[in-house]
């Protein structure tokens, strides 16, 4: 038997799951849900992992040639 499963397969899968929930299950969850954050502090937590990924990728080396140079062109 095949054990790939598909993009097409997995999104099926997904809203499957969500259709089985139910209109009732959903508004239960969606009221669950933490109330958003202030956009301030979704300002500094968004810098604050961009800062964080940087280091992260500075840490690599990679040469020049490991993705091509292209160009986009209207």
């Amino acid at each position: 038997m095949n054990d790939k499963i598909t993009r097409r397969r997995l999104a099926a899968a997904a809203l499957g799951s969500v259709a089985a929930l139910g209109p009732a299950a959903l508004h239960a969850a969606s009221a669950q849900a933490p109330a958003p954050a202030a956009p301030e502090d979704l300002n500094a937590a968004a810098k604050e992992k961009v800062h964080k990924y940087s280091e992260t990728l500075a840490k690599f080396d990679l040469p020049m040639s490991t993705e091509p140079a292209f160009q986009f062109k209207a």
